[in-house]
């Protein structure tokens, strides 16, 4: 038996899922540009789709594009939204690496690349934030939840006070961490689009959107026969869309079901730990879902590996990452050098169980006992 902990990276289908994908592939799999009235009827159920997640996000459904993903969101939104060839851009070093290596192609083509402070937490410094924004800012780019400490930002603050700054910069924000796990109200956010991606909340991979304001001006680089209105051509993942708009309805309607679960996870976790001592919590207020913590005196890695054998997957960070983005997140919040090794992120789905984080706990006493006394 597997006991996984490792939500942030991915997450398992929801198994209510599997009869509508599978329905969408061998029944119902007609291309929704067609012209039969098959093909009308999946193109309807699409709609529906839209306008569901719509509803879900607090937006109008004519405002969601449907992507493979967060990565391809988070691309399509920062480099559709730089009309102009020059000028600055602000975002941080704790970005998921979608977001940051987008920010340093930038950088290498001529564009000022601003990155603000961020928190012990991973939050946004909102002054050095405000310092940095001006006249010719062009793009603020910054993570509604952040995927490796959990830290949660306060878009709709920090979305007034940019734009109070400099009303025409485009905000943006990943919300891959979001989505599903916390409530999202993006009408009430004032963010100019917003990247989400169902894998994160027990839809299939390869299913994301995202969310473009009414207004808000992103230039197409997907060319061919004008799906989504024209702006992201290519014929639609069906099974995908439908799946994954059932799977953020189910997910936003447990929320407070789950956060509460989480916060009683977290409890018995902390309460094993603070028997063992040396460590910290990177993140006491952020995602419910999220649970980072640092040890002294132990590799991560080393204690990954030892759980593995054991049947439990835990995280060290993002799954997107290279081997050095673990270190670039924790030195950009200032994480203590002793610690920096030993940084772990457990992360919940609504599939586990306490009995399950309880057996988690004892495995992770006994191992990092052990580790300790080599």
């Amino acid at each position: 038996m597997i006991y996984y902990f490792d939500n942030a990276a991915t997450t398992k289908v929801d198994p209510n899922l599997t009869q509508i994908i599978s329905e969408y592939n061998s029944e119902k799999f007609f291309n929704p540009s067609s012209l039969t009235a098959f093909s009308l009827s999946v193109a309807n159920d699409i709609a529906s789709a839209r306008k569901s997640i719509g509803k879900v996000l607090g937006c109008n459904e004519s405002e969601i594009y449907f992507t493979s993903g967060g990565t391809e969101s988070d691309n399509t939104a920062i480099f559709g939204c730089l009309s102009k060839r020059s000028g600055n851009i602000v975002t941080t070093e704790s970005e998921h690496s979608a977001v940051y290596k987008c920010a340093n192609y930038l950088k290498n083509k001529g564009y000022d690349m601003r990155f603000a402070d961020v928190n012990s937490d991973g939050s946004v410094n909102t002054e050095s934030l405000l310092k940095n924004i001006d006249e010719n800012t062009l793009l603020v780019a910054l993570m509604h939840v952040n995927n490796e400490t959990g830290a949660i930002n306060d878009l709709e603050k920090l979305v007034k006070l940019v734009k109070s700054k400099n009303p025409n910069t485009f905000f943006f924000s990943d919300g891959t961490q979001a989505a599903g796990k916390i409530k999202v109200n993006l009408n009430i956010l004032g963010v100019d689009a917003y990247a989400f991606s169902g894998h994160k909340f027990h839809a299939p991979k390869g299913i994301g959107g995202l969310y473009i304001k009414t207004g808000a001006k992103i230039s197409q680089f997907h060319f061919g026969g004008g799906q989504e209105k024209g702006f992201r051509s290519g014929t639609e993942n069906v099974s995908g869309i439908i799946a994954m708009s059932q799977a953020l309805k189910i997910a936003d309607d447990l929320i407070a079901e789950n956060s509460q679960k989480f916060f009683d996870f977290k409890q018995i976790l902390k309460s094993s730990f603070d028997t063992l001592g040396d460590y910290k919590i990177i993140c006491e207020n952020g995602s419910p879902a999220i649970f980072t913590i640092a040890f002294e005196n132990i590799k991560s890695q080393v204690l990954s590996n030892m759980l593995e054998q054991e049947g439990i997957i835990i995280g060290l960070g993002s799954a997107c990452s290279s081997k050095n983005k673990q270190n670039r997140i924790m030195t950009a919040i200032g994480l203590d050098r002793k610690y920096i090794e030993g940084v772990v992120r457990i992360s919940f789905s609504k599939f586990n169980s306490i009995e399950e984080v309880k057996i988690l706990a004892d495995k992770m006493m006994k191992n990092i006992s052990l580790l300790r006394k080599l």
